[in-house]
């Protein structure tokens, strides 16, 4: 059982860590368009994000065409766990309660 406080936090933490591989997925769209793949910015930022692509490239890889579709399902998936986890575990810690608060 998880209290309103540990709640807020492990609902700020996620976020924090949502919120970073967002700016992570939008940083490697830009530089896909306008970035030298040589550059070493770009570069460490592909290394970054290549790992959470991975996955969901098994998914979109049957759609054709010459769109990647690997960014756009990491961003979907993020709204999702936004969604469904962060969203509660926040509004339990503000109001104190849930039905993971210890009795």
């Amino acid at each position: 059982m998880v209290g309103p406080d540990v709640a807020g936090a492990l609902g700020n933490v996620i976020n924090l860590i949502l919120g970073i591989v967002k700016v992570l997925v939008f940083a490697s769209i830009i530089t896909s368009w306008v970035g030298d793949p040589s550059n070493s910015i770009v570069q460490t930022i592909n290394s970054m994000v290549e790992p959470i692509y991975r996955p969901i490239r098994k998914i979109t890889s049957r759609i054709p065409g010459p769109l990647d579709w690997a960014p756009i399902g990491v961003l979907i998936v993020i709204i999702v766990i936004e969604y469904l986890v962060v969203n509660p575990l926040l509004r339990m810690a503000a109001t104190g309660s849930g039905p993971m608060m210890m009795p």
